[in-house]
């Protein structure tokens, strides 16, 4: 265990040194730092140009884990770190990255929604830093094809270079997801922001649901981290009549409030429609204690992992 996590350091204080190197340079802010300390780990080239000293410091850090057999989730968890601590210079709340555990999780309802099958096209509307997609792929199957879009251009060279650091076979697109066409996908995943309660606007996830379900595969999957209050919003009534035309509400599952304190969440499963008439009889409905309570949540899994059995006979 702790060589691990000495392991993770290391590979931690490469990012972190080539960061505040940038910084002190040219007052490059750390999370771009990051991302150009990811690139020149990979392709040994820079977004910008270099000054020479800066170089040969640079050179010094990647020297220091050049040859080191790196696992991908202690890279994944390594940037993680850079990531948070980045957010933190710039008073982002860690909001912005989905907790391990919640990848995690939904890494294993795709096992029990399409087995282990590598054959799977993955989309992500939100993609961000990309870390939701590596918790997956490194948590689910390695040998998916992923796809993501995010409004912001720091996010989106982020989560190329988190994606590719960690070599997952990812297409991250720099645009609006509404303006987005592609698919049809086999799932769609991701992780609404907050929405402020004061919005003068449409809900926004509400729009990116409509949008994105006719992305899907029939019978694919539309995975989301939603707020609590998702279905008490003032265009539920619309939303779930549009809905229904195309798509099954097949789970909710409740999320322990101690993991999102302010704003708790659920995971909202939609499954598309074969054909307009189909219906299903069964709903996946459940509570999740914490991660941390091992046998509450064991208990948890079992009834979910019964659902399921249930479901496979019928």
């Amino acid at each position: 265990m702790m060589e691990k996590k000495a392991t993770i350091e290391r590979f931690y204080d490469y990012l972190d040194r080539c960061a505040m190197r940038f910084y002190t340079y040219d007052k490059t802010p750390y999370l771009n730092g990051l991302s150009m300390a990811i690139s020149y780990l990979l392709d040994d080239a820079f977004e910008k140009d270099v000054d020479a000293e800066v170089l040969v410091d640079l050179e010094s850090f990647k020297q220091d884990i050049t040859g080191i057999d790196f696992e991908k989730e202690t890279i994944r968890k390594a940037i993680q770190l850079s990531l948070l601590k980045g957010f933190k210079d710039l008073n982002i709340t860690n909001s912005m990255l989905t907790p391990d555990s919640i990848g995690m999780f939904i890494g294993y309802l795709m096992k029990k929604l399409f087995g282990s099958t590598d054959d799977l096209s993955v989309y992500d509307p939100l993609v961000g830093t990309g870390n939701l997609l590596a918790t997956i792929n490194n948590h689910y199957h390695e040998g998916l094809r992923y796809i993501g879009t995010d409004v912001d251009p720091l996010l989106c060279s982020l989560a190329r270079n988190v994606l590719d650091a960690l070599e997952i076979n990812a297409q991250i697109y720099h645009q609006d997801n509404r303006d987005f066409a592609g698919g049809p996908f086999d799932v769609v995943v991701t992780d609404f922001p907050v929405e402020k309660k004061d919005r003068k606007h449409a809900y926004f996830p509400y729009e990116v649901i409509l949008k994105h379900k006719d992305n899907l595969k029939d019978y694919g999957f539309f995975i989301a981290l939603i707020e609590n209050d998702f279905f008490d919003q003032k265009e539920a009534g619309n939303f779930k009549k549009t809905l229904q035309e195309s798509m099954h509400l097949f789970g909710l599952i409740k999320l322990d409030e101690g993991l999102f304190k302010a704003h708790p969440k659920s995971i909202l499963i939609l499954q598309k429609k074969g054909h307009e008439q189909e219906k299903i009889d069964t709903f996946l409905l459940a509570d999740l204690p914490p991660f941390t309570d091992k046998e509450r949540f064991n208990g948890a899994l079992e009834k979910i992992e019964d659902w399921f059995n249930d479901r496979k006979v019928d």
